[in-house]
């Protein structure tokens, strides 16, 4: 019976350390890792000179945080260590609606919302933040005061710097200060209304004998500007008498960043790194003299900013397939101010290769790789140019639409598409025959699978199909051609067409007419790399828009001409 006793005893102690034990670990673990209670906000009430928000206690908290808003944009932050948090220097406009919330946090720093927010009316008279700020010499000054309530006192002090120059309590809807009381002051002034407790519910700056800042107005880049990710250069004119230029940057409405700039002759960049991509902003300039801002001159304008571009390939200026010696080969890009690097020796190009400045002579065969690389862009691809040194009469594939049923513009004499291709292919393949090239042609009754065969089998150099274009707006314009992607064998041949035709184009001075080379990424049958040799595609301008349409019909000789001799010359 003894034994048994003790067994059980053993037994029980045993069982008071495991528990605690368990006990202990529990209290250690939420001593390390303290949980956060929910807790409310309760009001806000004055007390003393201070506005105060109460919130319920939230367990293991440290320290809580505050962010009052106003139609959705924070107008006031705090942390407190307490739930009774001290809102000092909280000023509103009288009847603005105000959202508060507020999050606590534990000594871990992690953080737990209220279960509520706040919704509170900001009551308090408050100045008129729309009158002017600043006084007319020998003119007393009159503010203006919404929300007066004329059951309660309230009284105004007029301050510069901690100077106190004035105080009155004969405050009603407006306050009038003696201009005696402040002319020999110059600068910032400051109106400060206080209710009968001291506590400040508005503050106004106002500003006499001073400097005024002229009017600004952006010059450059106009109202809304649409560009690639990049850098923008703004040009202005006025803001005479400002020290200091603040670029301000909003997106959807909310302030992003705000940072000093520093002209030069009126004009200053922003870096592409202050863009996010695909996003629109609006930039709002400021011209300042001193810090007052509320004197301060603004202009604006509205910038979309779109992706991030890649440099566009590096094209040559002859066919490398078959070339004679000495010829001189150029290589080019159609981005402008981009670096061409390149090597001769079959290395991959760097940017310590060889920089492209003028050009190169071939004597013997050689192999050309090379690509570009400009500012603010993505580097080009890669392309690699095998220049052979061999005697070879040039076979040209051409191949103009037969697309019977899409008609010109009306009234401006342009036909069907393939009525007016095949007219602009006779003239193309006269010129090349009088050069000695060999060309064929389609057969306009057959398809894209018949005439990539045909060419395949008669070894075309370079296969062309030529169309024109048309828009679902019919407002469409310029030329552009196809190749399958940046390292097509074609890119080369279809840049210096293109380049050649833009320059007779008669929209040529709009930029956005400007369509150059687009990649169809196999979308194409008579420009896939797959299936045809060396293929290109023209789109001659837009057949359902008027201008291009007549452009097309009147030119129609000079178009095929063109192309002609940029075909010769490549090959040549």
């Amino acid at each position: 019976m003894k034994k048994y006793f003790k067994n059980k005893m053993v037994i029980f102690v045993l069982f008071l350390i495991v528990l605690n034990i368990t006990f202990f670990v529990i209290g250690y673990v939420n001593y390390l890792y303290p949980k956060l209670g929910n807790f409310t906000i309760e009001n806000v009430v004055e007390t003393e000179k201070f506005l105060t928000l109460n919130v319920t206690p939230s367990n293991n908290a440290t320290k809580y945080e505050v962010l009052i808003k106003k139609n959705n944009k924070v107008i006031y932050e705090k942390v407190e260590d307490t739930n009774q948090i001290v809102l000092d220097n909280l000023e509103a406009d009288h009847n603005d609606e105000l959202e508060i919330k507020v999050v606590a946090f534990n000594k871990n720093n992690e953080e737990k919302e209220s279960n509520n927010s706040y919704n509170y009316v900001y009551d308090d008279p408050s100045f008129e933040k729309g009158q002017s700020h600043l006084v007319t010499n020998n003119s007393d000054l009159i503010l203006k005061i919404n929300g007066y309530n004329a059951n309660e006192v309230y009284k105004v002090k007029i301050y510069y710097e901690k100077k106190l120059l004035y105080e009155t309590n004969e405050v009603n809807n407006e306050v009038v200060v003696p201009y005696d009381k402040i002319k020999d002051y110059s600068g910032c002034l400051k109106a400060i209304l206080y209710n009968a407790n001291d506590r400040k519910l508005s503050t106004f700056n106002f500003y006499l004998n001073t400097p005024i800042v002229g009017k600004i107005k952006i010059i450059s880049p106009p109202e809304t500007f649409n560009t690639r990710w990049n850098d923008v250069t703004v040009n202005y004119e006025g803001g005479t008498n400002a020290n200091h230029f603040y670029l301000n940057l909003y997106k959807d409405d909310e302030l992003l960043s705000r940072e000093e700039v520093f002209p030069v002759d009126n004009k200053f960049t922003i870096q592409a790194n202050k863009f996010m991509e695909n996003t629109n902003y609006k930039v709002i300039l400021e011209a300042v003299y001193e810090d007052y801002i509320e004197i301060a001159e603004q202009a604006s304008f509205n910038l979309n900013v779109s992706k991030k571009e890649t440099t566009k390939p590096v094209y040559v200026s002859h066919n490398p397939t078959f070339i004679k010696a000495n010829t001189p080969i150029e290589l080019a890009t159609l981005t402008e101010d981009a670096t061409i690097y390149y090597t001769t020796d079959g290395t991959i190009p760097t940017i310590n290769s060889n920089v492209y400045s003028e050009p190169i002579i071939i004597n013997n065969n050689t192999l050309i790789k090379t690509f570009a690389v400009s500012n603010n862009r993505f580097d080009s691809a890669i392309n690699t140019y095998d220049f052979q040194i061999m005697d070879k009469t040039p076979v040209i594939y051409l191949s103009p639409s037969n697309q019977y049923d899409n008609y010109g513009a009306k009234d401006s004499g342009y036909t069907t598409e393939k009525q007016m291709m095949n007219r602009l292919a006779d003239v193309i393949e006269v010129k090349l025959k009088e050069a000695g090239f060999i060309v064929y042609r389609n057969n306009p009754a057959g398809d894209i699978n018949a005439w990539n065969s045909f060419s395949n089998s008669v070894r075309a150099d370079f296969h062309f199909a030529i169309h024109s274009n048309g828009s679902a707006s019919h407002s469409a314009r310029g030329i552009e051609i196809h190749v399958d992607d940046e390292t097509s064998p074609s890119l080369s041949i279809a840049t210096n067409i293109y380049n050649n035709l833009w320059q007779i184009y008669d929209g040529n001075t709009n930029p956005l007419y400007n369509r150059q080379i687009k990649y169809a990424r196999g979308s194409l049958g008579e420009v896939n790399d797959n299936y045809v040799n060396n293929g290109a595609l023209i789109e001659v301008a837009f057949h359902d828009n008027y201008d291009d349409a007549v452009w097309i019909v009147q030119n129609l000789e000079e178009i095929g001409q063109n192309i002609a001799s940029s075909i010769i010359s490549y090959y040549n």
